[in-house]
């Protein structure tokens, strides 16, 4: 199975851990796809703590190379749970008893697996640390940024092509109600009417909320917990 087909899509990530874990090339791809996507979280974890830039940069790469690379695998059991909880645990171990101490020249030759944007990470770092002192609340107000990032992509790639003016117009809507006068002026913009917007938005409000409800399906263990993650993610949001 290719992992490229999307079929790992809504796999819980505890699944695509296992493939991994079995020398699975394919299970090695798709763990390289989800940390991929959550490696932000641990750099900012890591300056909170008071790890200078550079170090931090070192540190995150190590460990998610790492992971990919297999070294880490049979050390962890994720047993059942959530993802970026099981990920701060390792985080955690990792800066204790992997990181800390010893010499940056040597931690991997700064190898990274994958590109890294250590800029954006570094300027979303310094906005939210304003907002929270403690280092596992901006390591989940910067994991719930993610998501909603993550859910937003796939929406643009959703909606490429013809839609994507629709997508446009309407995103700065997905989150709050327009008015009477937004109606009008998107009626315009889409040449469109109104009561034609206030419909395209309802649709794109339900499936932007069943991709978001697909990306934090793929780190959970147990789909049960769908709801209360779902709940816990609007809380850090809106915190």
């Amino acid at each position: 199975m290719d992992s490229s087909d999307g079929r790992f899509a809504t796999t819980q990530w505890t699944l695509v851990w296992k493939a991994a874990s079995a020398d699975s090339s394919v299970g090695r791809k798709a763990l390289e796809q989800i940390i991929q996507r959550n490696w932000q979280p641990l750099y900012s974890f890591a300056r909170r703590k008071g790890l200078g830039r550079e170090d931090a940069e070192d540190a995150t790469q190590e460990f998610c190379h790492q992971i990919i690379r297999g070294d880490l695998l049979e050390k962890m059991d994720p047993a059942r749970g959530k993802f970026r909880a099981f990920l701060l645990t390792a985080w955690k171990r990792f800066l204790i008893d992997d990181y800390r101490g010893k010499n940056a020249a040597k931690r991997g030759g700064n190898v990274s697996v994958f590109a890294m944007d250590f800029g954006e990470s570094e300027s979303r770092w310094q906005q939210a640390v304003a907002r929270e002192e403690d280092p596992e609340a901006l390591f989940n107000a910067v994991w719930a940024s993610g998501l909603l990032e993550e859910a937003q992509r796939r929406l643009t790639e959703e909606y490429s092509g013809e839609r994507s003016s629709t997508l446009n117009a309407l995103s700065p809507f997905l989150t709050r109600s327009p008015d009477s006068e937004d109606y009008e002026r998107l009626a315009g913009e889409l040449q469109s009417s109104p009561g034609a917007v206030k419909v395209a938005l309802h649709r794109l409000r339900q499936r932007y909320g069943t991709t978001l409800r697909e990306v934090v399906l793929e780190t959970i263990d147990d789909p049960a917990d769908l709801d209360s993650e779902i709940s816990a993610l609007i809380r850090i949001v809106g915190s």
